[in-house]
């Protein structure tokens, strides 16, 4: 035919091909790697890249063609246990740094279970511990929130004592008030601390921190909260992650301050930026393109390594002769 020496594929003549062992090895070594880059290809494809990307938090944004709103208020959620401490002698406070009533919206003082105690504090009574599980919702303003001892807790001294004059009681109620937060023992676990709904993506380092200080004091926990959205295939998700620094301060640095009382303390402030969280993977374009790469790069360099090692027997033998 006029268009046969166009041909590019020119096939060999079965009675000129050559098998060799060595022709066998090196394709059964280029099957193999064939197979086993096949095999991270696929593996990269169904397992998708993890892409943050940060923007400033102006309360709207956009990831591609999807619009989405950071909201102004988020809840917290909040579940410690206090092991030397009882229900009747704790009260949760939130105080905002601009002076906006922050609105608790559910807390529960109660005994732990078992496992709420376990083996982070295997001296305590379980009668004489509670765990706190609470919901607050919050501005997105710099405050903080406390978990700590009521002004009218049971304690060693007792209160103000009755029959004495009104200034002479209230001193003597104030040196019983500080010999009370002297024996206070605030060792706790937060199981668990949250803003807004948790995901698996989001970062939560006082999940499961347990702090036992020796003496009495304050626990402060010093949060920066950042806004964050994880998309999906099918939407987005509006939660935050936060940071941590702590920081202890024993009664004896306290006594300045009257109304201190020993508990913990719960700092946190919003970061002015947004992370955004998606997942992604190959396009199927992209995919065959990797794949055909594989196929093919595998057998041209089987094909070389072949070639040269065929030629350089053909040589040693003719010398030989």
């Amino acid at each position: 035919s006029a268009m046969a020496p166009a041909h590019l594929l020119a096939r060999a003549v079965e009675g000129v091909q050559e098998r060799t062992v060595c022709g066998a090895l090196v394709t059964f070594c280029a099957v193999a790697s064939i197979a086993l880059l096949l095999f991270f290809e696929l593996s990269a494809f169904f397992a998708p890249v993890t892409i943050h990307h940060l923007g400033v938090d102006d309360g709207d944004s956009a990831w591609g063609s999807r619009s989405f709103k950071v909201p102004d208020r988020l809840p917290i959620d909040v579940h410690m246990t206090f092991a030397h401490v009882e229900c009747d002698d704790l009260e949760i406070s939130v105080e905002s740094a601009r002076g906006l009533k922050e609105a608790i919206n559910r807390v529960e003082f109660r005994p732990p279970t078992p496992g709420e105690l376990g083996a982070w504090a295997p001296e305590a009574d379980p009668e004489a511990a509670c765990t706190l599980d609470g919901r607050l919702s919050v501005g997105k303003v710099s405050a903080n929130f406390h978990v700590g001892l009521s002004p009218d807790a049971d304690g060693p001294g007792g209160g103000r004592p009755v029959g004495l004059p009104g200034p002479l009681a209230m001193l003597v109620g104030q040196i019983n008030m500080m010999e009370k937060h002297r024996h206070v023992n605030i060792t706790h676990k937060v199981h668990a601390l949250s803003f807004g709904k948790k995901t698996g993506d989001t970062a939560a380092p006082l999940d499961g921190v347990v702090n036992s200080p020796t003496e009495s004091g304050q626990q402060h926990y010093v949060l920066k909260v950042i806004p964050t959205v994880i998309h999906g295939a099918f939407g987005y998700t509006m939660t935050n992650q936060y940071s941590l620094a702590e920081n202890f301060i024993p009664e004896r640095r306290l006594l300045a301050d009257p109304s201190a009382t020993p508990g913990v303390y719960f700092y946190y402030d919003f970061y002015p930026v947004t992370i955004e969280v998606a997942k992604q993977r190959k396009s199927l374009p992209e995919f065959a393109v990797s794949i055909c790469a594989i196929v093919g790069g595998c057998f041209s360099l089987a094909a070389l390594v072949d070639g040269v090692f065929f030629k350089s027997h053909k040589v040693l033998a003719g010398k030989k002769d």
